[in-house]
């Protein structure tokens, strides 16, 4: 959502956030699926899922070797950053829509 961007900066942590958040939370990857997703070197990410990770944003369960990293659903801090975003999302709305009322009513 490029609102976000422009407030915070298009850093890669808002860029996973809003990649579960774009799916659903139903997204889940490993840290290497991750990196090529958002076209990011594997250290990056490693980097960017460890701090999410800390904060309990994001979660992690091991299937075999590999790592699935995915959105923590029973976060406080995942709820608020969705709801944030949300609201966002409504406020960009509302804001086309008056866009749109007042071309019309010219």
């Amino acid at each position: 959502m490029e609102i976000l961007e422009k407030i915070f900066g298009n850093n890669t942590h808002i860029r996973v956030i809003l990649l579960f958040y774009n799916n659903n939370g139903r997204y889940f990857n490993n840290i290497t699926g991750l990196a090529k997703r958002l076209d990011k070197s594997h250290v990056t990410m490693r980097k960017v899922v460890s701090d999410l990770l800390d904060v309990g944003i994001l979660t992690e369960i091991e299937i075999g070797k590999s790592r699935v990293i995915m959105i923590n659903e029973n976060s406080p801090y995942t709820e608020a950053l969705f709801n944030f975003i949300h609201s966002m999302q409504d406020i960009k709305a509302n804001k086309r829509i008056e866009e749109i009322i007042e071309v019309r009513s010219r």
